[in-house]
Parts: C-alpha cells; sequence; structure tokens
C-alpha cells in the first residue's frame, strides 16, 4: 500500500477494489484478505478526512489482526490512524499512533523504508515544536533513504530536509524533493511537498511564489478529495491574498464505491444476471443498486450509463496534473 510502487493517483478506483475485496472477504471468510481490504480503506478514509468510516474500519482490522497474528495489516491501520489526525491538525494524537507504528515495526524487525512513518512524524514533530526530534528522525529517514536508493522515499526524505533547513538553503531541497516526486505515481506524497514548500515560502514573505506551490498542491488535493489537506492548503492561498475555489464535483463522483463498480461492469455491456454472477450479488440488488445510479447520473438507460461513465473519467482524467 505504501512505496513508490503501491500508490494510485485515482482514489475512485482505489475505493471501488478496497470496498469490493472487504466484501468479498467476508462472504467467503477469508480473513486475512479482509484485514488487508479494511487496513486500505482506513488509509484512504484517513486522507480523505472521513473520521468515523476511518476509525470503524481502522478498529475492525487491528482487531482481526491481533487475533490472526497478522502484523503488516496491523501496522497499516495503525498508520492510517496517524494519518488522519496529521490531516486534521492534531498533531499530538498523530504523534502518538505514528510512533506505535515504528514501534510494532522495530518490534517486528521490520527496516524497510517504505513503511516508515519517519516524514509524517517529523511533520507532526515540527507541529508540536519538537525540532530536535524532528532532525534526527530527519537524518535517520536520510540514512534510509539512501540505501534503498528509490525516488518514493528520497523525496519524503528530501521534503523532511527542505522542512529543516535554514532560510539559504530549503528551496533546492524542495525543488530536489518536486523532481523525484516526478518518477513516482504518488500525485499525494507531490502535493504535500508542494504545500509544505508554499507554506515555507508565505513564511518567507514571497507570497507570489508561494501561490504558485499552495495552488498546485489544493489542485492535487481537491481533485484526489483529500479534503483536510485541501482546506489546509486553501487556507495558506488566502494568507497570501488569493481565494482557492474547491472544484465541482463529477457525477461519478457521488457513486459509493459499489455502484461505481456495479456500473463499470454493466456498461461493459453484461447483463444483469451476469453482473449478478460475477460479483456475487443477486439480481434484485444489481437491480436496486443500478436504479440509485440513475437517479444520481440523472440517465436511465445502459447506452446512457456507458456514455456518462466514459464522459466522466475523460474529464477526471483532464483534471489531473499534467494532462
Amino acid at each position: 500500500m505504501w512505496g513508490e510502487t503501491t500508490q494510485q493517483d485515482d482514489w475512485s478506483i482505489a475505493a471501488v477494489e478496497y470496498d469490493e475485496s472487504a466484501r468479498i472477504a467476508r462472504e467467503t471468510g477469508q480473513h486475512t484478505e479482509l484485514a488487508a481490504a479494511l487496513a486500505g480503506l482506513a488509509w484512504l478514509e484517513a486522507r480523505q478526512g472521513r473520521e468515523t468510516d476511518c476509525r470503524t474500519h481502522a478498529a475492525e482490522a487491528r482487531a482481526m489482526c491481533a487475533e490472526l497474528g497478522i502484523h503488516t495489516f496491523e501496522i497499516w491501520a495503525i498508520r492510517a490512524l496517524g494519518e488522519l489526525e496529521l490531516g486534521l491538525g492534531r498533531a499530538a494524537a498523530a504523534v502518538d499512533h505514528l510512533e506505535e507504528c515504528t514501534r510494532r515495526l522495530t518490534d517486528l524487525g521490520i527496516q524497510d523504508v517504505d513503511l516508515s512513518p519517519a516524514a509524517e512524524l517529523v511533520d507532526a514533530y515540527l507541529r508540536m515544536g519538537r525540532r530536535a526530534e524532528a532532525v534526527g528522525l530527519a537524518d535517520q529517514l536520510d540514512v534510509d533513504a539512501r540505501r534503498k536508493g528509490q525516488p518514493w522515499p528520497l523525496a519524503r526524505a528530501a521534503r523532511c530536509r527542505a522542512l529543516l533547513a535554514p532560510d539559504g538553503d530549503f528551496e533546492e531541497l524542495f525543488r530536489e524533493a518536486v523532481k523525484l516526486h516526478a518518477q513516482t505515481p504518488d500525485v499525494f506524497e507531490l502535493g504535500i511537498t508542494r504545500f509544505s514548500f508554499g507554506a515555507r515560502l508565505r513564511r518567507g514573505r514571497r507570497r507570489a511564489d508561494a501561490r504558485d506551490e499552495l495552488r498546485a498542491a489544493f489542485e492535487i488535493f481537491d481533485r484526489l478529495g483529500a479534503a483536510p489537506w485541501a482546506e489546509m492548503a486553501r487556507a495558506e492561498l488566502l494568507a497570501t491574498g488569493e481565494t482557492a475555489r474547491r472544484r465541482d464535483r463529477s457525477a461519478l463522483e457521488t457513486l459509493t464505491p459499489q455502484e461505481l463498480h456495479i456500473a463499470q461492469v454493466l456498461a461493459a455491456g453484461t447483463t444483469t444476471r451476469e453482473a449478478a454472477a460475477a460479483l456475487f450479488l443477486s439480481p434484485k440488488t444489481i437491480e436496486y443498486h443500478l436504479r440509485n445510479v440513475y437517479g444520481k447520473l440523472g440517465i436511465n438507460s445502459r447506452m446512457d450509463l456507458a456514455a456518462a461513465l466514459a464522459s466522466g473519467q475523460s474529464i477526471m482524467a483532464r483534471q489531473r496534473p499534467g494532462s
């Protein structure tokens, strides 16, 4: 889930996949797969700021992991809670979860830098004024990232060094991080780096330069649906004298993960009965969800459904950074 090979910048697809995996795992009694899907949902919901859902799924995942002795998914769930608190601006609570995550990794002898929440902990420590701890952790993250030598951890390490750098040095480090992010598919991490860069520029009273970074960060977060981070970027932009407008939601984004999945299957030309068999649902359940989809999209036929999906996905693709 974490790391350069597992990140996706289309969270609607991720939500569908996690939700579907959890549903099938429940129905077939696959407890390990269910724990993984629940931890994945908690991670996604953390970044979206969906606090109740995140806590519910993280708690269920942790309980299952404790029962089954599954440590990796437990770590995912703990880290999700830390990211939730960080996004909601509760640094002390974030530190509690992220430090717990670090301890569990140490206890288990897991040293993969991609699983480490060090970058988030550096951020949280700085928000609490615990600079000495942030410096020590950033130094270790840099060592670990260089040892692995991959762009995803190297970008995170460069961002942390930029956050801690003196006024004359931070800009080069942030630009280094942005270049490294360009080699990975993780747009959310790029958004955090550009947000951090813009905030640092604003504090240095370089408002025009700050706006470019903060505007880019806001657009990334708003498109992804990372509501707490979009709000932070919007507030920083407002402090520079610019107002950011939230993106109008596509009709597709009003669909639940299950509704979107069913719509995709039916739009491909399958019959209701075929879709029911493929998704392990009854035909009546498929028809129920299809009616909801039609109502939300303002359509009334399978032909209209295929067109709406194609149009909506094209619009979302054009809204992606770099498109």
